[in-house]
């Protein structure tokens, strides 16, 4: 091989590594939520406190946060900074999603 084939093979080589690492970049690492009261770590699947259970501590206003309509059994609740999607019957977690800021009302 010379040198000009084998330059332009790692330069190939090059951008296509850095086209996977970046796309691996822009795939979501596993939907997490850290709970700021416990400090417990929860992820998609995990059980949590019988706290986010209680159809009182639910979001009403699940359409204003811009979050999908819950099925029968589930309720959107916040947990710090997002959103998570819990099956009250046994607390785990379906879903969690970012908190959205809404405009402050002058």
């Amino acid at each position: 091989m010379n040198m000009k084939t084998l330059m332009a093979c790692a330069a190939v080589v090059t951008c296509l590594s850095g086209t996977s690492f970046a796309a691996m970049a822009q795939t979501p690492a596993a939907k997490s939520v850290q709970a700021e009261h416990t400090n417990e770590q929860y992820k998609v699947g995990d059980t949590t406190h019988d706290l986010y259970k209680d159809e009182r501590v639910g979001i009403k206003d699940w359409q204003g946060k811009g979050l999908h309509a819950p099925k029968e059994g589930t309720q959107w609740v916040q947990i710090s900074d997002k959103y998570a999607l819990i099956n009250m019957e046994d607390g785990k977690i379906l879903d969690i999603a970012p908190g959205k800021l809404k405009p402050l009302k002058k």
